[in-house]
């Protein structure tokens, strides 16, 4: 891969010489992963590379975007969610690709079968342990040092795919954030771009699938994000940029706002590529001495602790454990249960909106009809089904809207349980930090509302008006008066149609939308306090076998740590 003409080698060979000896000190307090972690960095700040991460919600469109950027359909996309693995594609003579694997050897693979690592469907839950997935590509646009990083999208079912996307925050150097218009920005977007601007000056806002769309819903949806977006960072943000990844990869379709998403990437790799490796650099060695010097004091106040007292507070914990296990087995039920009780307040809320919603359409229909000019020709038949069709879309609109926010209050109520539950176990744990434990998760926030994204669309159903025409039709010697009582009874039906089938789909949405909800937040609560149990076992562990050596092995184990401690606070004063 090329050097990036703008990386400064002064600036360039100082922090990875900081980065050598944190390698080196990690090597010596037995982290591997810590020391490899530093190798990379050493590795990609010499090559002067960059990354530059796609993040957004699950199904924006970040791989077929990422596609088109470089020229060639190279990523899997519109496939099952893809698994927990973030994949970077950088600059290479030839297309190539390899995976990481769990003992941290590089495999190549062959690029046409990324799909079988990075899919949910080929890889569930990562099962195959991949660490790490790189593309090798002679694009243009990656040759002065620009990565692009496809992460897995925040919101998706699978808890693991967003977890590796928050992972990878810490390494982003600049972002390119595709939002939607249906849904517009969602909660989780939001906390994560909250999250990635506290690191970053550099982000490039993106309103994708933009064939899907009219220029009015498109216009409509970038107005709300760029309003949130405005107010969660407090400072202006530059209109979204309205993409579509599928037409440039087609070559179809109208352009829309693509050079300038083209040419901003470009000016970032030639002007700013310098300035962000810089930052990078310095991101790093701040990163992994941190992480080092709380490694460090886990174990020393593990060491320090008497055995017996560090194993007699993680047996409470344990049994904390075994306690909200049983809680939130009884949650499972209780949430389960006000899933039916939504569920039976929608079936009745549509009844009640069938009842009310058919007459005043119809009258609507009438109304419409009365004051129509056709009489015998094809127009009174396209004209009365165009007619009932936006009349049903306006009362389906109104009653979605109304549904939707009572869905959302009623998730809410009931999730309140679960994460008040898990915020309870989670403060127990506070108390483990004074033997060591530094890196628990944060509390979980109230749950914001719907986690799963809407999926409903309407039905025309046109397949219904070509035999209930056919009665007025074929019958031209029909009066004005009777011809318009044939149009509006079979229009009547067609319009009940209308509602019927499209309200029955709202009610579906919305109540598969509260089921992926809970079973996203379970999925969470469970994995995150699976974790900080992990993490406290991992601390016992490691004094255990200190402890077992005897107290000759534990006291030359804490001046050693002590040692170390002290050599990374140097490093980190020199800075």
């Amino acid at each position: 891969m090329p050097q990036s003409p703008n990386v400064d080698p002064l600036a360039a060979t100082e922090t990875p010489r900081d980065l050598a000896r944190l390698a080196e000190l990690a090597t010596e307090a037995g982290l591997p992963a810590l020391a490899r972690h530093a190798s990379r960095e050493i590795e990609r700040l010499a090559e002067g590379r960059f990354y530059v991460a796609c993040v957004g919600q699950f199904k924006r469109g970040k791989s077929t975007l990422i596609n088109a950027l470089v020229g060639q359909a190279i990523l899997p996309a519109g496939v099952a969610p893809i698994t927990s693995v973030v994949t970077v594609v950088r600059y290479g003579s030839q297309l190539r690709a390899r995976v990481m694997l769990a003992n941290h050897a590089w495999q190549p693979i062959a690029p046409d079968a990324l799909a079988a690592y990075v899919s949910e469907e080929q890889n569930p839950d990562n099962t195959k342990q991949i660490e790490a997935i790189e593309v090798f590509l002679p694009a243009p646009l990656l040759e002065d040092g620009l990565c692009l990083v496809d992460t897995p999208g925040v919101g998706s079912v699978f808890a693991g795919a967003t977890r590796a996307t928050q992972d990878f925050v810490p390494h982003i150097d600049a972002a390119l954030v595709v939002l939607g218009a249906d849904p517009p920005i969602a909660n989780e977007e939001l906390a994560l771009i909250v999250e990635v601007a506290a690191h970053l000056a550099t982000l490039i806002f993106v309103l994708g699938k933009a064939d899907r769309f009219s220029d009015a819903e498109r216009n409509e949806a970038a107005r709300f994000s760029e309003r949130m977006l405005r107010e969660r960072l407090g400072r202006p943000v530059e209109p979204l940029l309205h993409v579509s990844g599928l037409e440039r990869l087609a070559g179809t379709g109208p352009e829309r706002d693509w050079p300038r998403l083209v040419t901003s990437l470009s000016t970032l790799a030639r002007e700013a590529g310098a300035g962000l490796v810089q930052s990078a650099e310095t991101r790093a060695v701040k990163d992994i001495s941190s992480q080092l010097q709380r490694a460090l004091d886990e174990r020393l106040s593990a060491l320090q602790r008497p055995l017996e007292e560090t194993e007699r507070r993680l047996e409470g914990l344990r049994g904390a454990a075994a306690d909200l296990d049983r809680a939130l087995a009884d949650l499972h039920y209780l949430l389960t249960a006000e899933e039916e009780r939504i569920t039976r307040h929608l079936t009745a809320d549509r009844e009640r909106f069938l009842a009310s919603a058919l007459q005043g359409a119809v009258h609507e229909l009438t109304e419409g009809l009365t004051g129509s000019g056709s009489h015998r020709d094809r127009r009174l038949r396209q004209d009365t089904i165009t007619l009932a069709q936006q009349i049903a879309r306006g009362h389906l609109d109104r009653w979605l809207n109304a549904e939707r926010a009572t869905a959302e209050t009623r998730y809410r109520a009931a999730a309140r349980r679960f994460v008040d539950l898990a915020n309870t176990f989670l403060a127990r744990f506070e108390a483990a930090r004074e033997f060591g434990i530094d890196r628990l998760p944060p509390p979980f926030d109230p749950e914001p509302g719907l986690r799963a994204p809407s999926r409903v669309f309407y039905t025309e159903h046109l397949a219904l008006t070509a035999s209930s025409w056919k009665t007025w039709l074929l019958h031209p010697v029909l009066s004005r008066r009777a011809l318009r009582r044939a149009v509006l009874r079979d229009a009547g039906a067609y319009l009940e149609g209308l509602l019927t089938s499209n309200s029955a789909r709202i009610q579906n949405d919305l109540i598969e939308r509260v089921r992926e909800s809970r079973q996203r937040l379970e999925a969470e609560i469970r994995n995150r306090l699976a974790s900080t149990l992990a993490i406290a076992e991992e601390a016992l562990a490691r004094a255990r076998i200190r402890h077992s050596a005897g107290a000759a092995a534990v006291s030359g184990e804490i001046e050693k740590l002590v040692t170390l401690r002290r050599a990374v606070e140097n490093l980190t004063v020199r800075r």
